[in-house]
């Protein structure tokens, strides 16, 4: 019954590997271990499985019954394989010392697994939204914040560029305990630095930042499970971010805004040519208000920025 619960679970990890993080890499490991699990203990023994006198088949825990999020689903199923696993290694020594010995090693396995998919899992809920409102330092933005959280948005950039760190520093921790209490996904623009100590989620920053500070930097000080957005303003810088481990790429300006004077706005045709090429998630930027919003979604882009706009589309 182990050799079921471990390969049920890993089954259910397996799903998420494939169909929420779309990572074929991770898919292949995991089905790859769950036959290898299958392959140790001889299927004669499987012979002796009494799933219908099974002691444990009716009891049924609060907890087994409630999940609340993808990260739940995924921690309740690796922690259900890795338990049964050990139970798997402790109890098939007492039929041969080298059936302990390979599901040991595929306990390990599954530690390496779990280390690298957990991030992922958290960031995968953390930039599952629609529409991403970028406000600045100004006391009508905690207004705006107020009204976004109101509406149920799930994620806010905090961006100025007018004002000195100390003064974005104690910004970014008023609107940190805000969005904290309202569960809502937390980014700084520029200020990686700040993070940590501003209690946020994670950091939007330029090619030419990005290129600066570099991945490794950005995970050694930030850890695994912030997120890293970069800006791209073609497919070209679009795929290098994707390259280089960003977590999500914020594609424009879209159409003409005064906040990028002087440069010229990708359109409508390259976002769409931009989101077929890209797999992790794209969000569309610059000029986005309520009268071109729908040529946006129309194009393949389902998330959205507004900086301008966004009190208009939180009416």
């Amino acid at each position: 019954m182990n050799l079921n619960r471990a390969t049920e679970g890993l089954r259910v990890v397996e799903e998420i590997c494939r169909f929420v993080l779309e990572d074929r890499n991770l898919t292949i490991a995991v089905k790859t271990l769950r036959g290898k699990m299958n392959r140790i203990v001889p299927h004669s023994l499987l012979e002796s499985r009494d799933a219908a006198g099974d002691v444990g088949r009716e009891p049924y825990t609060q907890d087994e019954g409630r999940r609340s999020n993808m990260e739940n689903i995924f921690r309740a199923n690796m922690k259900r394989a890795e338990e049964a696993v050990r139970c798997l290694e402790e109890f098939s020594k007492l039929i041969s010392p080298k059936f302990g010995k390979e599901y040991k090693n595929v306990r390990f396995k599954l530690y390496e697994l779990e280390k690298l998919i957990a991030p992922r899992i958290v960031k995968a809920a953390k930039l599952d939204f629609d529409l991403y409102i970028v406000i600045d330092t100004s006391p009508s933005s905690f207004k705006t914040l107020r009204k976004a959280i109101a509406k149920g948005i799930k994620i806010v950039q905090l961006r100025d560029k007018s004002v000195s760190q100390q003064q974005f520093l104690r910004s970014a921790r008023k609107i940190a305990r805000i969005t904290r209490r309202a569960g809502m996904t937390f980014i700084l623009n520029d200020h990686w630095d700040l993070v940590n100590r501003a209690g946020a989620d994670g950091v939007h920053l330029g090619q030419d930042d990005f290129k600066k500070v570099g991945l490794r930097k950005l995970r050694k000080e930030l850890g695994e499970e912030a997120i890293v957005g970069i800006s791209a303003s073609n497919l070209s810088e679009a795929l290098s971010a994707q390259k280089r481990g960003a977590d999500y790429v914020g594609v424009g300006p879209i159409f003409s805004t005064p906040i990028k004077a002087g440069i010229k706005p990708l359109g409508i045709k390259l976002l769409a040519g931009i989101i077929k090429r890209v797999k992790i998630p794209a969000v569309a930027i610059g000029g986005i208000d309520r009268t071109n919003v729908e040529r946006v979604i129309r194009a393949g882009c389902r998330r959205v920025a507004v900086i301008r706009a966004a009190r208009d589309f939180l009416l």
